[in-house]
């Protein structure tokens, strides 16, 4: 079977790989789409590649990626009997169960666990050398345990983005987002659009959305932004205020490539009180303590592991998120490189690989 692996740098290479064998437990699924995760795009541009160690490099070189899919199950292995050949799946993190966080509740933090796909299995992984498990190939292995059945609701489309929108139903919770909540969401890429569809279910009123990107502030406008809101022509500062009278409830942070200063200007923007909640890669900053405790701001960071695919799903089953604009282009495997080239160079907000 064919699968897409990281060759380099920048570097996308198209391998002939061995087919899985189904086996005991387990599932062996076709992979109908795998969406691209940003930080796919970041373990394949991004500048750990030029400060790494042999070590870490050997992790990447190879690694075949991808953990936002959705597959049908071709064989059940033996011992499984709560799927079906033709069942459709998206992944779940797979907790230890065992360790400190496991053990209290925070299963999402925890300290062994992987979410296939992610390079950094291979330093839980009993498998020497790169992670070959990723589901940028045509067949897929898995647990049967740790699956979501998708709807037939569901298109397929929206199930491979089922995971993205998991981070962004995290990232929702974590801000504790009420009905009429003011928002603001800075950065439209991949996982901003998918915080803004959260927010916008649970309520949040006005929702406004930030991007230097005019085609990505339209994108955002067909998903339920109230208001797009691009810095190189509005004072942002001022036209939240005047907006929402005192400053936004929340604003999420979701741009990536560590743009600079972005958390400052969220820090700012919210109002006495409000909350900023990280979702991207910021880069680093500073914040004064005094304005920290004057203003009493919450800043938080938040990571979805899993647990949020459930409530991503029924988001999806019942019609009350609208993520298909995001989608802006499907492109064959085989096409790997131009796919991960276009979203390196801004030219798509979300690709999905088709095998």
């Amino acid at each position: 079977m064919k699968a897409a692996s990281v060759a380099g740098k920048g570097q996308i290479q198209i391998e002939e790989i061995a087919k899985p064998e189904v086996r005991p437990g387990m599932l062996l699924m076709k992979v109908i789409y795998c969406s691209i995760c940003g930080a796919d795009v970041e373990r394949v541009y991004g500048p750990l590649w030029d400060i790494a160690s042999e070590e870490q490099l050997a992790v990447l070189k190879g690694s075949i990626l991808g953990h936002e899919y959705v597959a049908r199950v071709e064989a059940v292995g033996e011992g499984v009997t709560s799927w079906s050949v033709g069942d459709r799946a998206v992944d779940l993190h797979i907790p230890c169960g065992n360790c400190y966080y496991c053990r209290r509740g925070l299963s999402h933090l925890c300290m062994h666990g992987r979410v296939r796909g992610h390079p950094y299995d291979g330093t839980a992984s009993p498998i020497p050398g790169p992670p070959r498990w990723g589901a940028m190939t045509e067949y897929i292995l898995r647990p049967a345990n740790s699956r979501l059945r998708v709807p037939d609701s569901v298109s397929d489309e929206e199930a491979a983005m089922c995971e993205p929108l998991a981070t962004g139903v995290t990232a929702t919770l974590c801000a504790e987002v009420k009905l009429a909540d003011s928002a603001v969401v800075i950065g439209l890429g991949h996982i901003g659009l998918m915080v803004l569809s959260a927010a916008k279910a649970a309520g949040a009123a006005p929702l406004i959305a930030i991007d230097k990107n005019s085609s990505r502030l339209d994108v955002a406008s067909q998903m339920g932004a109230d208001i797009i809101l691009k810095p190189d022509d509005t004072d942002v500062i001022k036209a939240l205020v005047d907006i929402t009278q005192a400053g936004p409830d929340i604003a999420f942070v979701c741009v990536s490539s560590f743009a600079a200063g972005v958390l400052e200007q969220a820090f700012e923007m919210v109002r006495y009180g409000g909350r900023v909640i990280i979702v991207g890669n910021a880069a680093p900053a500073s914040l004064s303590p005094t304005s920290w405790l004057t203003k009493e701001v919450r800043v938080e960071g938040t990571v979805h592991m899993g647990e949020a695919m459930v409530p991503a799903l029924k988001l999806l089953e019942y019609g009350k998120v609208n993520i298909r604009p995001a989608v802006t282009e499907i492109i064959p495997l085989k096409e790997a490189q131009r796919a991960f080239d276009s979203l390196h160079n801004a030219e798509n907000i979300a690709v999905l690989l088709k095998p």
